[in-house]
Parts: C-alpha cells; sequence; structure tokens
C-alpha cells in the first residue's frame, strides 16, 4: 500500500544493479521491498533513511522509475549515481568522478544535416524552472544541495579508503590511513573529483568521431544515459536532486576490455560515502 510506505530523506538511483548493489552493505537493517518497477533496498544509515534502487538503462526507465518511486517514498532528495563516458577533449580521465553541475538533453531537437538543434528550434520548452523556459538543459549549480556536497568533496584529488571494512569514503589525497609510513596496507590510486558539466544521451557515442561531434556541440565533459531524466522528474516533484558518476571509459571507445567500471564505480561510491558521512552529522 502506498499510504504504509516509509518516506525517505534519500533515494539513492542507477541504472543497473552494480551501480547501487554494494551501498546495500552501508545500511542497517537493509530490508528489500518489492514494488510495481523495481525492487527497493531500504535501511538506515545513522539517523538517515534510505532507499536504494536500479531504475533500468535509458531515459525512459530512468524517469518512469524516478516518477513511481518518488510518488510512492516522497524522498526529500535523489541522488543519481553510476558510471560515464568521458570524451577525449575533455578534462575528465579514466577513473575520475564527475559531479555534474550542468545536465544537458543530448539528442532532444531537431536534427538536419547541419547539426543537432534544441527543444528551442521546435518551440515548446521541455519545462519552466526559475521562471525560465528550459530548452536544452537542467542547472544543478547553485542548488543548495549541489552547493553542499561540492563543499564536502570540493574538485581535487582523492583516494577511496575505508576507515571502516565496508564503508568507503573520498579522502583528500594523501590523508588517509592507507598511507602510515611502514603500513602493509597497499597504497590506494589516487583519483580527481571534477565538478562539470555533462550530458544526457538517448545514443551511446559509437565511435571517436561521434563522441569529437558531441563534445562540440554541447561543451560537456562526459556522456551518460539517465541524469537529465531524473532530474526533470525531481524538479516538477520539488525533490533535491544530484549526480555523481565514475568515468569508466573514453565515450567512442566500444572495446569494453579497455573500459575500467570497477574502478569508476568504486570511486563514485567512495564520493557517495563521504556525501552519506557528512549528512549523517550533520542532517
Amino acid at each position: 500500500m502506498i499510504g504504509s510506505s516509509p518516506r525517505l530523506d534519500l533515494l539513492i538511483v542507477g541504472a543497473v544493479p552494480p551501480e547501487v548493489d554494494p551501498l546495500k552493505g552501508w545500511l542497517s537493517s537493509a530490508e528489500r521491498i518489492e514494488t510495481e518497477w523495481t525492487p527497493c533496498w531500504l535501511g538506515g544509515f545513522g539517523r538517515l533513511k534510505v532507499g536504494l534502487a536500479s531504475l533500468g538503462i535509458g531515459k525512459v526507465n530512468a524517469a518512469a522509475g524516478s516518477a513511481f518511486l518518488i510518488g510512492r517514498f516522497r524522498p526529500t532528495m535523489v541522488w543519481i549515481v553510476g558510471s560515464a563516458g568521458a570524451y577525449a577533449l575533455g578534462p575528465l580521465e579514466i577513473g575520475d568522478v564527475l559531479v555534474s553541475s550542468t545536465v544537458f538533453l543530448g539528442d532532444e531537437g531537431v536534427w538536419e544535416k547541419e547539426g543537432l538543434r534544441s527543444m528551442e528550434a521546435v518551440g515548446i520548452p521541455v519545462a519552466e524552472e526559475r521562471g525560465r523556459a528550459v530548452f536544452e538543459r537542467v542547472v544543478l549549480e547553485g542548488d543548495e544541495l549541489f552547493e553542499r556536497l561540492v563543499r564536502v568533496t570540493p574538485p581535487g584529488l582523492y583516494v577511496a579508503d575505508s576507515p571502516s571494512e565496508h564503508m568507503p569514503r573520498a579522502l583528500p589525497y594523501p590523508e588517509t590511513t592507507g598511507m602510515v609510513e611502514g603500513s602493509v596496507k597497499p597504497r590506494p590510486k589516487p583519483f580527481r573529483v571534477l565538478v562539470g558539466p555533462s550530458v544526457t544521451v538517448s545514443l551511446s557515442s559509437g565511435d571517436e568521431w561521434v563522441a569529437k561531434e558531441r563534445f562540440s556541440r554541447y561543451d560537456a565533459w562526459a556522456e551518460e544515459m539517465e541524469g537529465s531524466a531524473v532530474i526533470q522528474v525531481c524538479r516538477r516533484f520539488g525533490v533535491s536532486v544530484a549526480q555523481c558518476r565514475g568515468i569508466s571509459n573514453r565515450a567512442g571507445v566500444r572495446d569494453k576490455s579497455l573500459w575500467r567500471m570497477h574502478e569508476a564505480l568504486a570511486h563514485c561510491h567512495a564520493v557517495v560515502g563521504s556525501w552519506l558521512c557528512a549528512f549523517h552529522e550533520n542532517p
């Protein structure tokens, strides 16, 4: 029954289970709830009531799934987590983490031989925010949630370290327990957290030419397939939202033997771990 569903402080969503399943071990009294859309794990993180769910890949799954879960669990905020492909001409390297400041609505609008034009060419906005029509991008920078999370993990060099057995955090390099003189613990590989634009696409870049064209068109640093859809739903519901993506590959490179998905998600989850700890300590 919808009326009996607990209200969440935080809903964390990804596209596929590997993007959210590792976080289940962070929650106390975690319980699997079957819903009409997708299984959802509910549990506690200190004083926070947290839900985890994989919505499915792509904009339709992302929009419908997030709308359903927001309607049912009424979270105060939603965090989008997962992986992304970085454009070679941008500043991101594989293993870095991107906190999205702006998300472009990729592949939406008018396609002409000269290139892609935004929904402004159609003349119909996808939404209205802060008294302005939204045609091509949703802006997270300036939101209270965005600014708070960026204060927790500002742009810089980090390592993913685990002060506890199951809870990774992003710690400023080299301020980590893994770098104590004489310690046998291996040194964690450092990675960067950057804040900047991403683009949500309907079609992944299939080669380097397409990736270069997309970078030129949107001036975004990375591409993913769900972000703008979830953000638009959250804005309609009045729910705060943020996006954190680990970089697993170069956009346009389809040879998955070159992808580093595990590393990308581990670093993304470490950043999310730091965010959770900050909200637990100061809700």
